[in-house]
Order: structure tokens, then C-alpha cells, then sequence
């Protein structure tokens, strides 16, 4: 299992947000994800919005990585959501985006952070994973793609 596959749990991935903004599909992930994890839902849509505002997370490919430094917690939290339909959200490659993988982290977990964010990336750069995850359909599906991804060994140059 992979760093993201110990942290995403069923009920951490949700199928058919109806956002159909950047800033309500924030408050919806934010007010989802909070409910899940009993925290403060206005302080994960402020730090997931400010993050938004210093330039998108839309990555790509239909997919944006929503991240933010949440004061309070104690362990990195996880969230994927689905679009009904894909939502304009400042990506880079100018699509819309109807994936989303959240990820807050506790305010001083630098390394933490930065290798779910790079594990996430790096599944999300590959056409056969992003293919595999468009054909999931239920949070089962979903969870169990991210949880059995093996990372692949890091190549030097």
C-alpha cells in the first residue's frame, strides 16, 4: 500500500458533488470532508479557498489537487471527490475539472505533505490510472485504485 491508500478510506471518497463553481466546489468538498473528520468546515473551505486564490490546483487532465495547512490536526486527512459535471476551475490546460483530490495536513507536516501530494501526482500523470479511475464508479472502486497503487521506485539521473 502507498501513503495515500493509508489515509483514503471509503468514506473519504465521494461520487457526484453539484458545484459549478471552483469556489462551491470548495465549499462542498470543505463542508464534506469536515463532516467526516469533525473539524471547523469554515476553516478547511478558508485555507482550501486561500490556497485557490494563490493559483489553482487544477493540474490537468480533468483533475485538481485541492491542499492547504490545517491548524488543530493532528494527521494528514484525504478526500476524493467526482464531479456531476466537470466544473471551470483555472486549470492549467484550461479544461474543466471534475476530479478532485483533497489533501490537508497538519500546519508543520512539510515531508508529509509533500510526499502524498507527490504520490497523488504521480498517479494522476499516468493515462492508464486516470483511465482506470473514470471507469470506477461507487467509492469501493475508487478507494481500492488509490489503495493499491504501488509507487514506483524514484529514478536518478
Amino acid at each position: 500500500m502507498n501513503i495515500v491508500g493509508g489515509f483514503l478510506s471509503t468514506e473519504d471518497v465521494v461520487v457526484g458533488i453539484t458545484a459549478t463553481g471552483a469556489k462551491g466546489a470548495c465549499e462542498e468538498i470543505a463542508s464534506l470532508a469536515a463532516r467526516r473528520h469533525h473539524l471547523d468546515e469554515e476553516l478547511v473551505f478558508r485555507a482550501l479557498w486561500r490556497r485557490e486564490q494563490i493559483g489553482s490546483t487544477g493540474i490537468g487532465h480533468g483533475i485538481a489537487i485541492p491542499h492547504a495547512r490545517i491548524p488543530g490536526i493532528a494527521k494528514p486527512v484525504v478526500f476524493f471527490a467526482r464531479a456531476s459535471a466537470p466544473i471551470p476551475f483555472g486549470a492549467l490546460d484550461r479544461q474543466p475539472v471534475s476530479v478532485f483530490f483533497m489533501i490537508l495536513v497538519p500546519e508543520h507536516a512539510n515531508e508529509e505533505h509533500l510526499r502524498i501530494l507527490a504520490t497523488v501526482s504521480e498517479m494522476f500523470s499516468e493515462r492508464e490510472f486516470r483511465n482506470r479511475l473514470e471507469a470506477a464508479t461507487d467509492s469501493a472502486a475508487i478507494q481500492r485504485l488509490f489503495g493499491q497503487r504501488v509507487n514506483r521506485p524514484v529514478r536518478t539521473i
